[in-house]
């Protein structure tokens, strides 16, 4: 086992070693400059090179460095953990990524315990109800769960009860933007400006939650184990929910693992959609902006944060069956 971890640590180093030159390449053959003349004559070519110097990307003569050097320079203050100044705000990136992760952890971890408090039961309901009516409609709203996304679920949620209801009688909406209402600073005031934006990513995982943890027991529940404890007449709530349910559970480790970049991913938008002040917005800004070492710090994060919780997920499998052996 620790043989394992050691192996996977230094796998998971390499990624991120590769991921990092691979992103690091594509900002930098996108076409265009982060700082340019463009159409406003008030500025100057000579104030526009002492921008790029500023920013790392010239030597002092004003020549650009080789993208090979870039990337050097760039791998030597990552490995420092300096993620480089942003060129819109003038900050640490790392400053900047501290002062929005909180905010992106309440966010997304709120819409995944969502997304595993009700996928889970209901993919158990069905697949202990095969073919009933519950079934029937779990199956069905799931499906439309998988095809929506959550950028647009978001849209809609928030015309509907951020926009409509208001123009109701009820006159009254969930809030349009934000983590609070003014100078409203309260759990209760968080709590409502995070329904929207935690419906609009945790729609998608239920639903893939539960057709995945329907299709899993199935499977179980048709082993022969499974009918050999029937035979002996154990109850039924036994042998679905101890040694059905205890096999079955497994996979959804591995897709939980996999479900929170998925969620990060379309965070960035619903984020920006939402005016959530979370890494999410940073990154869709810095995007709008070519703001590259913000985005270089995000994708990285994300990078970071898949590898580590894939780690996770393989030591978690070793412990919820003793049977695997590495």
């Amino acid at each position: 086992m620790t043989f394992y971890l050691v192996r996977r640590v230094a796998i998971g180093i390499f990624l991120l070693l590769l991921m990092s030159a691979i992103f690091f390449t594509l900002t930098r053959v996108t076409p265009g400059a982060p700082v340019s003349v463009g159409e406003n004559p008030r500025i100057h070519e000579e104030q526009v090179n002492r921008r790029l110097h500023s920013m790392g990307l010239t030597d002092p003569n004003g020549k650009p460095y080789s993208l090979p050097e870039s990337y050097v320079r760039y791998l030597g203050a990552l490995v420092q953990g300096n993620l480089g100044d942003s060129y819109q705000y003038n900050e640490p990136v790392r400053t900047l990524l501290m002062q929005r992760l909180p905010n992106s952890i309440l966010l997304l971890g709120a819409a995944l315990l969502v997304a595993l408090v009700i996928g889970i039961p209901l993919g158990i309901y069905a697949s202990t109800h095969q073919y009933s009516k519950a079934d029937m409609t779990t199956s069905i709203v799931s499906y439309v769960g998988v095809s929506i996304p959550s950028f647009v679920l978001g849209i809609y949620l928030l015309l509907i009860f951020a926009v409509f209801l208001k123009q109701t009688p009820l006159h009254w909406g969930f809030p349009l933007f934000g983590m609070h209402t003014g100078g409203v600073d309260d759990p209760l005031d968080l709590l409502i400006h995070m329904v929207l934006p935690v419906t609009a990513l945790a729609i998608l995982q239920i639903a893939i939650f539960s057709r995945f943890m329907r299709a899993s027991m199935l499977e179980v529940l048709h082993q022969d184990y499974i009918r050999t404890a029937r035979a002996k007449g154990l109850a039924v709530e036994r042998v679905n929910y101890k040694h059905a349910l205890r096999n079955a559970i497994l996979p959804i480790i591995t897709l939980v693992a996999i479900a929170i970049p998925q969620i990060v991913n379309g965070a960035i938008i619903t984020e920006g959609i939402f005016s959530w002040p979370g890494t999410g917005q940073l990154a869709f800004q810095a995007v709008v902006d070519r703001d590259y070492p913000v985005i270089l710090g995000v994708v990285m994060l994300v990078a970071a944060g898949t590898v580590f919780f894939n780690l996770i997920a393989d030591v978690l499998y070793a412990v919820a069956d003793p049977r695997i052996r590495y």
